[in-house]
Protein backbone atom coordinates (compact mmCIF):
# COMPACT_ATOMS: atom_id res chain seq x y z
CA UNK A 1 0.00 0.00 0.00
CA UNK A 2 1.28 3.46 -0.89
CA UNK A 3 2.13 5.86 1.90
CA UNK A 4 -0.76 8.04 3.02
CA UNK A 5 -0.20 11.72 2.20
CA UNK A 6 -1.58 14.40 4.51
CA UNK A 7 -1.52 18.09 3.58
CA UNK A 8 -1.59 20.31 6.67
CA UNK A 9 -2.75 23.80 5.74
CA UNK A 10 -2.95 26.59 8.29
CA UNK A 11 -2.95 30.32 8.79
CA UNK A 12 -1.05 31.80 11.70
CA UNK A 13 0.47 35.14 12.63
CA UNK A 14 2.01 34.66 16.04
CA UNK A 15 2.61 30.92 15.89
CA UNK A 16 -0.20 29.47 18.05
CA UNK A 17 -2.10 27.90 15.17
CA UNK A 18 1.19 26.90 13.55
CA UNK A 19 2.02 24.90 16.70
CA UNK A 20 -1.35 23.10 16.60
CA UNK A 21 -0.93 22.36 12.88
CA UNK A 22 2.58 21.06 13.52
CA UNK A 23 1.31 18.87 16.36
CA UNK A 24 -1.33 17.39 14.03
CA UNK A 25 1.43 16.80 11.46
CA UNK A 26 3.49 15.02 14.12
CA UNK A 27 0.55 12.71 14.80
CA UNK A 28 0.24 11.98 11.09
CA UNK A 29 3.94 11.17 10.90
CA UNK A 30 3.61 8.92 13.95
CA UNK A 31 0.96 7.04 11.95
CA UNK A 32 3.51 6.68 9.13
CA UNK A 33 2.04 9.27 6.76
CA UNK A 34 3.98 11.64 4.57
CA UNK A 35 3.10 15.25 5.23
CA UNK A 36 3.19 18.56 3.41
CA UNK A 37 2.97 21.70 5.53
CA UNK A 38 1.36 24.69 3.81
CA UNK A 39 0.56 28.15 5.15
CA UNK A 40 -2.22 30.25 3.69
CA UNK A 41 -0.70 33.44 2.34
CA UNK A 42 -1.38 36.83 3.85
CA UNK A 43 -3.74 38.90 1.72
CA UNK A 44 -1.20 41.75 1.97
CA UNK A 45 2.07 40.56 3.58
CA UNK A 46 3.53 44.05 4.13
CA UNK A 47 0.31 45.34 5.71
CA UNK A 48 0.08 42.26 7.93
CA UNK A 49 3.66 42.76 9.14
CA UNK A 50 2.85 46.38 9.90
CA UNK A 51 -0.50 45.68 11.56
CA UNK A 52 0.85 43.01 13.93
CA UNK A 53 4.19 44.33 15.20
CA UNK A 54 4.24 41.78 18.05
CA UNK A 55 4.18 38.98 15.47
CA UNK A 56 6.74 40.41 13.03
CA UNK A 57 9.42 37.85 13.85
CA UNK A 58 7.02 34.89 13.56
CA UNK A 59 5.45 36.25 10.39
CA UNK A 60 8.80 36.88 8.72
CA UNK A 61 9.94 33.35 9.60
CA UNK A 62 6.70 31.76 8.31
CA UNK A 63 6.93 33.76 5.07
CA UNK A 64 10.36 32.18 4.54
CA UNK A 65 9.53 28.65 5.66
CA UNK A 66 6.14 27.89 4.08
CA UNK A 67 4.55 28.03 0.67
CA UNK A 68 0.80 28.37 0.10
CA UNK A 69 -1.23 25.26 -0.73
CA UNK A 70 -1.71 24.50 -4.40
CA UNK A 71 -4.43 22.57 -6.15
CA UNK A 72 -1.90 19.83 -6.93
CA UNK A 73 -1.21 19.44 -3.18
CA UNK A 74 -4.90 18.91 -2.45
CA UNK A 75 -5.41 16.49 -5.32
CA UNK A 76 -2.36 14.42 -4.35
CA UNK A 77 -3.40 14.21 -0.70
CA UNK A 78 -5.32 11.38 0.91
CA UNK A 79 -6.24 13.69 3.79
CA UNK A 80 -6.26 17.35 4.74
CA UNK A 81 -5.84 19.01 8.11
CA UNK A 82 -6.75 22.69 8.24
CA UNK A 83 -6.02 25.12 11.06
CA UNK A 84 -7.17 28.69 11.53
CA UNK A 85 -6.79 31.05 14.49
CA UNK A 86 -9.72 32.15 16.61
CA UNK A 87 -11.83 34.74 14.88
CA UNK A 88 -11.01 33.63 11.34
CA UNK A 89 -13.47 31.81 9.14
CA UNK A 90 -13.25 30.13 5.75
CA UNK A 91 -14.54 33.45 4.33
CA UNK A 92 -11.67 35.53 5.76
CA UNK A 93 -9.44 37.17 3.15
CA UNK A 94 -6.49 34.86 3.71
CA UNK A 95 -8.68 31.75 3.59
CA UNK A 96 -11.41 32.34 1.04
CA UNK A 97 -9.39 31.37 -2.05
CA UNK A 98 -8.37 28.06 -0.49
CA UNK A 99 -11.89 27.14 0.59
CA UNK A 100 -13.29 28.22 -2.80
CA UNK A 101 -10.77 25.89 -4.45
CA UNK A 102 -11.90 23.04 -2.15
CA UNK A 103 -15.56 23.71 -3.00
CA UNK A 104 -14.75 23.68 -6.72
CA UNK A 105 -12.72 20.47 -6.49
CA UNK A 106 -15.46 18.88 -4.41
CA UNK A 107 -18.06 19.88 -7.00
CA UNK A 108 -15.91 18.25 -9.68
CA UNK A 109 -15.75 15.03 -7.63
CA UNK A 110 -11.98 15.36 -7.09
CA UNK A 111 -12.21 15.13 -3.29
CA UNK A 112 -14.23 11.90 -3.21
CA UNK A 113 -12.86 9.46 -0.66
CA UNK A 114 -10.61 12.04 1.02
CA UNK A 115 -10.83 12.82 4.72
CA UNK A 116 -10.18 16.06 6.54
CA UNK A 117 -10.01 17.56 10.00
CA UNK A 118 -9.75 20.96 11.64
CA UNK A 119 -7.48 22.29 14.37
CA UNK A 120 -7.93 25.60 16.14
CA UNK A 121 -10.27 27.36 18.54
CA UNK A 122 -13.72 25.87 19.21
CA UNK A 123 -15.88 28.31 17.23
CA UNK A 124 -13.39 28.25 14.38
CA UNK A 125 -13.39 24.44 14.34
CA UNK A 126 -17.10 24.38 13.54
CA UNK A 127 -16.70 26.83 10.65
CA UNK A 128 -13.76 24.89 9.17
CA UNK A 129 -15.49 21.53 9.58
CA UNK A 130 -18.64 22.90 7.90
CA UNK A 131 -16.68 24.17 4.90
CA UNK A 132 -14.72 20.90 4.60
CA UNK A 133 -17.91 18.87 4.76
CA UNK A 134 -19.62 21.15 2.20
CA UNK A 135 -16.69 20.44 -0.16
CA UNK A 136 -17.47 16.73 0.06
CA UNK A 137 -14.70 15.70 2.43
CA UNK A 138 -15.31 13.20 5.22
CA UNK A 139 -14.61 15.18 8.38
CA UNK A 140 -12.83 13.53 11.32
CA UNK A 141 -13.68 15.37 14.51
CA UNK A 142 -11.39 16.11 17.40
CA UNK A 143 -11.89 14.33 20.69
CA UNK A 144 -10.59 17.36 22.57
CA UNK A 145 -9.18 16.67 25.98
CA UNK A 146 -8.72 19.04 28.90
CA UNK A 147 -5.13 20.07 28.14
CA UNK A 148 -4.97 23.83 27.87
CA UNK A 149 -2.80 24.09 24.76
CA UNK A 150 -4.50 21.35 22.72
CA UNK A 151 -1.19 19.93 21.53
CA UNK A 152 -1.85 16.35 22.64
CA UNK A 153 -5.34 16.48 21.14
CA UNK A 154 -3.89 17.74 17.84
CA UNK A 155 -1.32 14.91 17.79
CA UNK A 156 -4.09 12.36 18.40
CA UNK A 157 -6.19 14.00 15.68
CA UNK A 158 -3.32 13.65 13.20
CA UNK A 159 -3.15 9.91 13.94
CA UNK A 160 -6.94 9.53 13.59
CA UNK A 161 -6.94 11.34 10.24
CA UNK A 162 -4.38 8.90 8.86
CA UNK A 163 -6.32 5.90 10.17
CA UNK A 164 -9.53 7.25 8.59
CA UNK A 165 -7.78 7.91 5.27
CA UNK A 166 -6.34 4.41 5.22
CA UNK A 167 -9.66 2.78 6.08
CA UNK A 168 -11.47 4.72 3.34
CA UNK A 169 -9.14 3.47 0.59
CA UNK A 170 -10.51 0.81 -1.70
CA UNK A 171 -9.06 -2.64 -0.98
CA UNK A 172 -6.24 -3.61 -3.32
CA UNK A 173 -6.46 -6.78 -5.31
Amino acid sequence: MAQTVVVVTFYSRGGVTERLATAAAVGAVQARAGIRMRRLADADPAATLQRYPEAQESLARMHREYVPPREADVQAADALIVGLPAGMTPRSGECSGFFEMLARLGGEGKLAGKVAAAVGADQTLDAIAGALSAAGLTVVTSKEDSRSDGTEAAIALGRRVVAAAESSRPAST
